[in-house]
């Protein structure tokens, strides 16, 4: 029993001060939070792309739309539409709307002068009162000046559950015409 008392302080010692295999035991620790966060940041980076490039889209669609001086009729916001999802290029569900509004100084508030949409079900064309109501996102113009409002959705899912959950990206894009004010509809 002697030995055994005298033996175990050594074997204990050694097992503390030994340091072969460390590397290994620190790789397993690791290498999952290595992966989590390589994964995160690659969602965090596509969602920060979506996104972006949904603003971009919405604000050159905006900007072709005032420049037109034809009427504007569902053919042509369809194409517009065609236009946006081919720009944000992606295989999930998008919608668009576009309206144009005069503003009334007097009463701070727009008049829907037309509205036209690609999904009537989930975003309705605009009326004074649904345009009013979001009257505080939308710049104020001169009294009786025109705008176009061009509004888009994109749902957005990603690729991993990594902290970035399922969602819609929604932009408002705003832009008096360019050649004629208000810009006719057919």
């Amino acid at each position: 029993m002697g030995k055994f008392h005298r033996f175990l302080p050594d074997a204990v010692r050694r097992f503390v001060h030994d340091e072969r295999g460390i590397i290994s035991a620190e790789a397993i620790i690791m290498t999952p939070l290595l992966i989590w966060t390589f994964l995160a940041l690659f969602v965090y980076w596509d969602a920060f792309r979506a996104e972006t490039a949904t603003v971009r889209a919405t604000y050159t669609i905006t900007d072709m739309i005032s420049r037109e001086n034809a009427p504007i009729n569902n053919a042509f916001v369809n194409g517009m539409h065609q236009v946006y999802r081919y720009m944000v290029s992606t295989p999930r569900e998008t919608r668009m709307r576009v309206s144009s509004v005069r503003y009334n100084l007097a009463g701070d508030n727009f008049t829907v002068l037309w509205s036209r949409t690609t999904s009537a079900a989930k975003s309705p064309l605009h009326t004074n009162t649904t345009f009013n109501a979001m009257n505080a996102r939308i710049p104020r113009p001169a009294n009786a000046d025109t705008l176009i409002v061009v509004e888009t959705w994109r749902e957005y899912v990603p690729a991993m559950k990594v902290g970035v959950g399922e969602g819609t990206f929604y932009e408002i894009g705003v832009a008096r015409p360019r050649f004629l004010s208000p810009l006719p509809i057919s």
